[in-house]
């Protein structure tokens, strides 16, 4: 196997994730006492411009339909969105924002801003651009003989993580099971 990314390349790549998870937290930790997941307020979001179905809904947040309508029902339990059947296709459901969802909204954006530091010598403006760019240039999967960074040799007996891992994913895709990233967003399921 081959490596495709330089030294610099590969600890941005380690900061970019250690990031991810310290924002993830400041978020769940924001968004705890307004009783709200990151999954209810990416679907909040996603309606913020108006009504959708659920299929279009799940397209524009990257979402399965089925990981989604969980999150939905929550939502619509709470009071957040209505779902209604489309006179035109009765298997259609439209999904909407009530007054209450937007203020939660809101409210989530809110204290999701008040969570992030204000330092002045960030440069989110390059930060957000310079992400924008790793994430159009990140390959949807990924070449078998090409990897983020080649796994450390720890093991001295049985197959590595990665060998495993392959043994595992060619099992999963010989049963006929979905490949996954076709529109799924890994964690949206977590704490419905």
């Amino acid at each position: 196997m081959t490596s495709n990314l330089d030294p610099d390349a590969r600890s941005s790549y380690r900061l970019i994730t250690l990031a991810a998870r310290m924002v993830q937290r400041r978020q769940d930790d924001a968004l705890a006492p307004l009783g709200l997941t990151r999954a209810a307020v990416i679907a909040l979001e996603g309606l913020s411009q108006g009504p959708l179905n659920q299929e279009r809904l799940a397209d524009a947040i990257r979402v399965q339909s089925q990981t989604l309508g969980r999150v939905l029902t929550r939502l619509e339990g709470d009071g957040f969105i209505t779902r209604t059947r489309q006179t035109a296709d009765r298997r259609q459901l439209k999904v909407e924002l009530t007054p209450e969802g937007e203020a939660a909204l809101e409210a989530a954006r809110q204290a999701e801003i008040d969570a992030y530091p204000d330092d002045p010598d960030i440069g989110w403006g390059v930060l957000r651009e310079e992400l924008a760019k790793f994430v159009k240039a990140a390959p949807a999967g990924r070449k078998p003989d090409v990897v983020p960074f080649v796994a450390p040799e720890r093991r001295t007996h049985g197959q590595t993580g990665h060998e495993r891992r392959h043994h595992d994913r060619a099992k999963h895709d010989q049963a006929g099971h979905p490949q996954p990233g076709n529109g799924g967003l890994r964690g949206l399921d977590q704490s419905q």
